[in-house]
């Protein structure tokens, strides 16, 4: 039988949270605050039309950018114009990004109002920098929560030292560090935090949830859910745990009383504790009807249906035709590009040995996303940096790492620190080289290739990247004509 790991206490903080403290604080230096590409942009404008327009219309927002920059952003012009039927600009962004920036927002505007009192020029018109810093920041702390409930969900299974080494995988050799610091304004980061919300409290209240725990439940899954379509996958881990408890239960009964089956329709509400969790799962829905119905209000207002745009339906197949290709290309596989996350996956088992559900939800909603995302046309993601759709699984992928880590003895753990210590400075050699046009950035390139460039073309042209990024990052991401 496996024994619980003792999670953190109050007594031994520094030792348990003061390394990851230290790394997020020695970390900053990495933090960009700019909003450059059109996806950014979209999820940014829903935030500053309803917060200085009141409305919904986007053609000032579309103008402003596109007048601002017409090369870095002619990914724009379609959008601005195209008109919906509602007489809407499009924008396919959702809006659950927009509303956990805003406490930040806000606070962006009240400080311009402040310094304009007190003689500054910046502009109070949404768009100039206090803004812009306000919603990198907003990013930033969210992903940094969500990694630090990571870790804590992580110490539920693990050790403090596999804990750590698995968090510091996920927060380095992934994607994750450049849409942390590098390209905040994307929904990435809120997404990671969102998700990790969602399932910290249904982690934390699984035993024996009552009803206000349903109804925070739900808050968690809505606002997820909000922040990227498809984080509704990750329902399916109350699914299955759900249909489990179910089938623990009836498994009990059958155990202590023989044969079940002539059970009353009556008996079988009480084995079951159906009366209980059929009134946790209508607060359940009544509650994450609420949270997502500002969104599903949204669609309809922009293209006049209560599902995702058109834009968005038709890049979608119902077979996953590019589901390999997710995984191995190396045009922004996930396996390929951050090995450590097929480490993670591969982790699953070891976490299947300490709590079989968990892992088997786990890994279905990773199956299910790999399925949705390799049935889409634009599976690579564009010009992004690695799979960045899968940073939503990051939780999985840490959890799956810490078990298996912990699983073995000291000197193997010794030996996976250093291999995803190897990892991290492999992913830099990859943002060297996506940084700097070694290889393209929206367009397949292959491992071989990527491989020898991590040894041959990238060293000699640290010393120059770390220069340029310390003096003049604008550089990396210039528009080029």
């Amino acid at each position: 039988m496996w024994a619980k790991h003792p999670t953190p206490h109050v007594g031994g903080w520094r030792r348990e949270w003061g390394l990851l403290c230290l790394v997020a604080l020695l970390a900053l230096p990495l933090f960009t605050p700019r909003l450059y590409a059109s996806d950014e942009i979209k999820y940014f404008i829903h935030l500053r039309s309803v917060y200085f327009d009141g409305d919904l219309q986007f053609a000032n927002e579309y103008e402003h950018f596109i007048e601002r920059d017409p090369v870095a952003h002619a990914g724009l012009v379609p959008f601005l114009e195209g008109v919906t039927a509602t007489g809407h600009r499009l924008n396919d962004a959702p809006i659950g990004s927009a509303l956990l920036w805003s406490p930040f927002y806000v606070v962006a505007d009240l400080g311009v109002v402040v310094a304009r009192r007190m003689g500054s020029s910046v502009p109070r018109d949404g768009y100039s920098w206090p803004y812009v810093f306000a919603v990198c920041l907003g990013s930033l702390m969210y992903g940094l929560a969500g990694l630090f409930l990571i870790y804590r969900l992580c110490r539920e299974y693990a050790a403090p030292g596999p804990a750590k080494t698995a968090i510091f995988g996920i927060w380095f050799a992934t994607p994750v560090v450049f849409y942390l610091y590098i390209t905040p304004p994307m929904a990435h980061a809120t997404s990671l935090f969102a998700v990790t919300l969602f399932l910290f409290i249904w982690h934390q209240t699984r035993d024996d949830r009552r009803l206000i725990e349903w109804g925070l439940l739900a808050v968690g899954a809505g606002l997820m859910v909000l922040v990227r379509e498809l984080n509704w996958l990750f329902l399916l881990v109350l699914v299955v745990d759900e249909l489990g408890g179910m089938w623990d239960a009836w498994r009990r009964h059958r155990l202590h009383s023989g044969h079940p089956s002539g059970a009353s329709g009556s008996r079988w509400v009480d084995i079951l504790g159906l009366r209980k969790r059929v009134s946790g799962y209508i607060t359940f829905g009544i509650v994450l009807t609420m949270m997502v119905l500002p969104q599903f209000i949204t669609y309809k207002i922009l293209h006049d249906t209560y599902g995702p745009s058109p834009f968005v339906v038709k890049k979608f197949s119902l077979i996953p035709w590019h589901a390999g290709e997710v995984l191995f290309s190396g045009f922004h596989g996930l396996f390929s590009w951050a090995p450590v996350t097929l480490l993670g996956v591969l982790g699953l088992l070891a976490l299947a040995r300490r709590d079989g559900r968990l892992a088997l939800a786990l890994a279905l909603v990773f199956a299910a996303q790999v399925a949705v995302v390799g049935a889409y046309d634009t599976w690579p993601g564009g010009a992004s940096f690695g799979a960045r759709r899968f940073i939503n699984c990051m939780p999985i992928f840490a959890l799956g790492l810490a078990a298996a880590i912990d699983s073995v003895r000291p000197p193997a753990q010794r030996s996976a620190a250093l291999l995803v210590g190897f990892l991290i400075v492999w992913n830099f050699g990859l943002a060297v080289q996506y940084a700097t046009g070694i290889i393209p950035r929206d367009q397949p390139v292959t491992m071989r290739t990527i491989a020898r460039n991590q040894f041959v073309e990238v060293p000699p042209k640290v010393a120059d990247i770390a220069w340029r990024f310390l003096y003049d990052r604008s550089s990396f991401y210039q528009t080029r004509s």
